[in-house]
């Protein structure tokens, strides 16, 4: 029976395959092209730019108004702390901070002279916000005048006007 099995010449093979049209899981170039400006939309409007850079000049940048200055800060701030974990590592470990490369001790000299700026900013920040407040919460008073609890032994702060009352 293995005398009658013929083995197909590889040439006759490739010569069949290569007559048969390509065949694209994509289409035909021309159902490619056809798909394509069905999904093409129309060109927009020319608008001239001097007119939109003008307008944005004008306007406030709305990520600005989003983000605290302070914010800037805190890098400077996290760095200073980062020193001064490692300057109080060192002397948990006993290491005399001598022994650090003076580059090293110059850099971190730096990094807490930043932080200290940063920190001045961030307090003088802090404190007018502070004084804002207060004198908002001074003028317009949402806080009950008259507490509810009666005297109960112990001196309760009153802030209730004899005009109030």
């Amino acid at each position: 029976m293995n005398d009658n099995v013929i083995r197909f010449p590889y040439d006759a093979c490739r010569r069949v395959h290569s007559r048969k049209p390509r065949r694209s899981k994509n289409g035909t170039p021309e159902e490619r092209a056809a798909k394509v400006a069905t999904l093409e939309t129309t060109p927009a409007d020319v608008v001239p730019m001097s007119r939109v850079r003008a307008g944005a000049h004008s306007e406030v940048d709305r990520r600005k108004l989003r983000v605290s200055p302070l914010r800037d800060c805190i890098g400077a701030i996290s760095f200073g702390a980062t020193v001064v974990g490692k300057m109080h590592t060192a002397g948990l470990k006993g290491e005399p901070l001598a022994a650090i490369q003076s580059e090293i001790r110059n850099e971190w000299l730096e990094t807490l002279d930043r932080a200290f700026e940063a920190l001045a900013t961030i307090s003088v920040g802090l404190t007018q916000a502070m004084k804002t407040l207060k004198a908002l919460q001074s003028e317009t008073s949402d806080f009950p005048v008259n507490l509810p609890v009666p005297d109960l032994g112990q001196p309760v702060l009153s802030l209730a006007t004899e005009h109030d009352q």
